[in-house]
């Protein structure tokens, strides 16, 4: 199936405010602009496949090194997400500095969108072996218009005895043509015991307002109305999971708390507060749940939702389930895997299981690396696979390599030069 984006409206969007405004350029501009959209028309024209069963290996183009930075251990696995996110044919990379951006079709690499509101932190501070703390940007539809949204810290001038305090730059670029359409920033709150911000995380949207979770001891979570380009609400609070119109999390210091509730995402008020919840991780599940995996605290082990709009708490399994790793696939399904190889898949409009499959001497455990519209992509002994996501039988035994990040139009895997390259989905 052959997919054209019809892009040339997009460079004359009212987000992307600087080419509606400016009348001095000469008169032949607006042609010039014109025949850009065209070209980049036919650069979008791709086959899709949705979701894709099998990538071209032969036909990888290498991103750059900040893609697998001290996300990719020696064994070849990665070990934490990756900071990339795919929109259309293009790759969205982000660092500590910048967002860049690369054309997963013919390799050309577009300029670089970075932060202008003061110093950003420095990459080679806060990439450690195996533990790159900056995540993945994302894609949030906008009036018809995908956006992808990357957070930054940033650290202005010091003059006289003022010191220099720190922003949130929060960047839209408008994915169809890899240019910023606007950005936010925000002065953040200096914190009296010195402490500063680590690391700023877009962690989900909902409505046109993204939140954004920021690493520092005591917490603290901003939310960006991209309709309003202004900050919506901020709070002491560590966000977890984005679900729907509510935001999880934590109240006050991150570590060592018992103190969870729900936060509506519109406007930051309460809406359930569990001093004794207990000393969980929520992760995301879908627009109604979040999900944990128990075995320290009251919860009686096992992997469990939370219906994150109440805080109530769903059990699914309630025995030796301790330890492992969700994935929603974007659509109805959570695909969950533990340390022992048992997988399981749950539908996240019921929160009822749909199968459950046990390692056994009949069937390859699978190292699950990626979820996306119904397929489970991993790798197993003899070689990478694809599951089907409602029934866990083999959908794909011959996929090419087995992605970490996947859209419609192909998927980011290890390279043979221990980096990461994008390959294209040909089935």
């Amino acid at each position: 199936m052959k997919l054209r984006a019809a892009l040339c409206c997009l460079a004359a969007s009212g987000l992307l405010l600087s080419a509606c405004s400016d009348d001095s350029g000469p008169i032949d501009e607006p042609a010039e602009e014109s025949a850009t959209a065209e070209e980049a028309e036919q650069e979008i024209d791709a086959e899709a496949f949705d979701p894709p069963m099998q990538f071209d290996t032969a036909a990888g183009v290498p991103l750059p090194e900040e893609a697998a930075a001290g996300n990719i251990n020696l064994a070849g696995n990665a070990v934490q997400p990756l900071p990339v996110v795919l929109s259309g044919t293009k790759a969205f990379i982000a660092s500590a500095n910048q967002l860049q951006i690369v054309d997963t079709r013919n390799a050309e690499v577009l300029p670089a969108i970075a932060p202008q509101s003061g110093t950003p932190m420095d990459p080679a501070l806060t990439v450690f072996a195996g533990d790159n703390p900056i995540q993945a940007p994302i894609v949030v539809n906008l009036d018809g218009k995908d956006l992808v949204v990357v957070p930054f810290l940033t650290t202005g001038e010091a003059v006289g005895t003022a010191v220099a305090h720190q922003n949130l730059e929060v960047i839209a670029v408008d994915a169809a043509t890899g240019e910023q359409a606007f950005s936010v920033v925000h002065e953040l709150p200096v914190v009296e015991d010195g402490s500063t911000y680590e690391n700023a995380v877009a962690k989900g949207e909902t409505g046109g307002v993204v939140v954004v979770d920021l690493d520092i001891y005591q917490s603290y979570t901003v939310a960006v109305d991209l309709n309003a380009q202004a900050v919506a609400w901020e709070s002491v609070f560590a966000t977890e999971a984005v679900a729907g119109d509510t935001v999880v999390g934590i109240f006050g210091e991150r570590d060592y708390n018992r103190h969870h509730g729900g936060l509506a995402i519109a406007d930051g008020t309460v809406k359930w507060s569990d001093e004794d919840f207990g000393y969980e991780s929520l992760r995301p599940a879908g627009s109604k749940y979040v999900y944990g995996f128990g075995g320290f605290d009251y919860i009686d082990g096992g992997l469990y939702l939370v219906e994150a709009a109440t805080g109530a708490i769903v059990s699914l399994e309630a025995e030796e389930r301790d330890q492992g790793l969700c994935r929603f696939d974007g659509l109805t399904t959570l695909i969950c895997n533990d340390t022992w190889g048992w997988l399981g898949a749950v539908n996240t409009e019921t929160g009822a299981f749909v199968w459950q499959i046990e390692p056994s001497a009949e069937r390859s455990s699978v190292g699950i690396t990626a979820v996306w519209h119904g397929a489970v992509y991993g790798n197993t002994d003899n070689g990478p696979v694809v599951l089907d996501a409602l029934t866990g039988a083999d959908a794909e035994t011959a996929p090419g390599n087995a992605p970490w990040v996947v859209n419609e139009y192909g998927g980011i895997a290890e390279d043979p030069n221990g980096l990461v390259s994008a390959y294209p989905a040909i089935g």
